[in-house]
């Protein structure tokens, strides 16, 4: 199995699309930084209508909500798209299927790496955002969150930070499963890229919950972390998720030796 990530990964970082997601993944802070802070003059951030200040420590969680329909809407369709896609397209899952490992295997192993990619990506926005807040944000010893009681300093506020940023990561992967049955169903990455819109703009009008976890993921990371998230809502979505990974990997494992 790291046989197989290693090589994904190589196959990854090869595209020039990857670098290019990378360098919009980089530059998307700055961007929102010049903005809404130094264009815009915002100074504070509101979660279920309670107005919060920026400052150094709560910066890094306070710029999601743009960052969240980006890679909802653009970037991680696109992203897993193209990576599952465009070899089944050019017929390049061939030579990929000619190695000694398991058809579900080399699926899970490619899941893996763009897991472990995507991460790094949400790690480099964290950073970027962290540098931020500390150089151009009010600097405070301690601050508060969205319903927790007591003041947070420097370490907890780190903590804190990475955890909101873990939820933000497991609720995105659950685009990963959608995106990879409908590579199998369009085979073309741009049918895959639009499908996915498609379908994940089609299922927040249909579904209230699925547009609060989708759309909100920010504020549920929010309501998650200060205790105040009900329970069986995210069950249902982590059972959701995990049926849709069972079925991709069932639908990939019986036809992607018929289609490439």
């Amino acid at each position: 199995m790291l046989r197989i990530i290693k090589s994904e990964f190589g196959r990854m970082f090869y595209k020039k699309s990857t670098k290019i997601i990378y360098a919009i993944t980089i530059l998307f802070p700055i961007l929102i930084f010049y903005f809404f802070q130094q264009r815009w003059g915002n100074d504070y951030y509101t979660v279920d209508g309670v107005q919060y200040s920026l400052n150094n420590l709560n910066y890094p969680v306070t710029q999601m909500l743009e960052f969240n329909a980006l890679f909802i809407f653009i970037i991680l369709p696109l992203f897993f798209s193209e990576s599952l896609s465009s070899e089944i397209d050019s017929g390049g899952y061939k030579m990929i299927l000619l190695r000694p490992f398991k058809k579900w295997k080399l699926l899970i192993g490619k899941w893996i790496a763009l897991m472990l990619t995507y991460m790094s990506m949400l790690l480099f926005v964290f950073l970027i955002n962290s540098l931020i807040g500390y150089l151009f944000m009010p600097n405070v010893e301690y601050t508060s969150y969205y319903n927790i009681n007591e003041n947070l300093y420097l370490f907890d506020s780190i903590f804190y930070n990475l955890k909101f940023y873990s939820i933000i990561f497991i609720v995105h992967l659950s685009i990963l499963p959608i995106i990879a049955l409908l590579s199998i169903l369009f085979k073309k990455t741009f049918l895959s890229f639009f499908g996915s819109i498609a379908l994940l703009v089609g299922g927040i009008y249909i579904s209230v919950p699925l547009q609060n976890i989708l759309f909100n993921t920010p504020n549920v990371a929010y309501s998650i972390l200060g205790g105040t998230y009900e329970f069986i809502n995210m069950l249902v979505f982590i059972l959701v998720t995990c049926l849709l990974f069972s079925v991709s990997i069932w639908i990939w494992n019986k036809r992607i030796g018929s289609i490439v």
